[in-house]
C-alpha cells in the first residue's frame, strides 16, 4: 500500500510538472500571401510567409480565415487545416463559407501557436490580431513577433514611451507645416484644444488608453500596419474614448 501511494505521488508530481513546463498554445492571426490555390468550387489554399519557423504550428493545425478591413469584407471567409510545413511557408486548406468569396491578400488565418509567453501585455494582444504600429518617417515598426514569445513588462514600457515621443514628434512637425489639419477637438479629455497642441501633451497613460481602445475593438486595425501618429490623431480628434474595465 505504502508503495502504491509512494508510486501514485511520484505520477502526479510528474504530470505537475509537465502540466507546468509544457508551452500554452494561444491564437494569433497571420496575414496570408497572394499565393492561393483553387482546389475545387469549395475549398481554396492559402499562405502564410513567416520570416522565421514559429513554434508549435505544426502540420494538422486547425485555422480559421477572416477577411481583412483593407480589403472590405472582416467576415468570416472559412476553416480548414495546415496540410504542409515547408521552411517559413504555411499553407492551410479553407473550406469556404462563400465559394464566390475567394480570399485575399492580407486576410487574417488564425490558428494556434504552441508556446509559453514571457509577457501577455498590450504589445502581446496587438500581436495576437496582427497589428503593427510604424513611426511616423519610414517603415520601421516598434516590435516584431518576437516579442510575444520573450517581450516583457518593463520592455513594453520602453516601447510605449517610444510611442509617445514619436506621436509628439509627429505633432511638433505638423504645425510647422501649418497644412490646415490642426482642428479644434470637439469632445473627450482634450475638448476645446487644438489637436496638435494636445498630441504634444499626452503621457504614456493617454497612449495605454488608447492601445486598450484599439485592442478592445481590433476589426478595423487586425492585419494592417498603421503609423501610430495618425491612428493616435484620429483617437483623440474623436473624443479619445476609452474602455471600462
Amino acid at each position: 500500500m505504502r508503495k502504491f501511494i509512494l508510486l501514485f505521488c511520484i505520477l502526479s508530481s510528474a504530470a505537475i510538472t509537465r502540466a507546468q513546463t509544457e508551452p500554452k498554445k494561444e491564437v494569433f492571426a497571420f496575414r496570408i500571401t497572394d499565393y492561393t490555390v483553387v482546389l475545387n468550387d469549395s475549398i481554396t489554399v492559402v499562405q502564410l510567409e513567416l520570416p522565421e519557423p514559429i513554434p508549435g504550428i505544426e502540420k494538422g493545425a486547425l485555422g480559421a480565415l477572416n477577411g481583412n478591413f483593407s480589403n472590405k469584407d472582416t467576415g468570416y471567409l472559412g476553416g480548414g487545416k495546415c496540410h504542409l510545413v515547408k521552411g517559413m511557408y504555411y499553407y492551410f486548406s479553407i473550406v469556404l463559407k462563400d465559394k464566390n468569396k475567394q480570399p485575399q491578400k492580407n486576410d487574417l488565418l488564425y490558428t494556434r501557436v504552441n508556446f509559453t509567453p514571457v509577457y501577455k501585455g498590450q504589445i502581446f494582444k496587438l500581436l495576437r490580431n496582427s497589428i503593427f504600429l510604424l513611426a511616423v518617417d519610414g517603415d520601421k515598426k516598434f516590435y516584431d513577433f518576437s516579442f510575444a514569445r520573450s517581450g516583457t513588462k518593463t520592455a513594453e514600457v520602453l516601447i510605449i514611451d517610444q510611442l509617445v515621443d514619436d506621436i509628439k514628434y509627429t505633432a511638433k512637425e505638423m504645425i510647422k507645416m501649418n497644412d490646415g489639419q490642426d482642428v479644434t477637438i470637439g469632445s473627450g479629455r482634450f475638448k476645446g484644444k487644438k489637436l496638435f497642441a494636445a498630441m504634444q501633451e499626452i503621457k504614456s497613460t493617454d497612449v495605454i488608453d488608447f492601445l486598450d481602445y484599439i485592442i478592445a475593438r481590433p476589426v478595423m486595425y487586425a492585419g494592417n500596419d498603421w503609423k501610430v501618429s495618425e491612428v493616435f490623431a484620429t483617437w483623440i480628434n474623436g473624443g479619445a474614448p476609452t474602455v471600462t474595465k
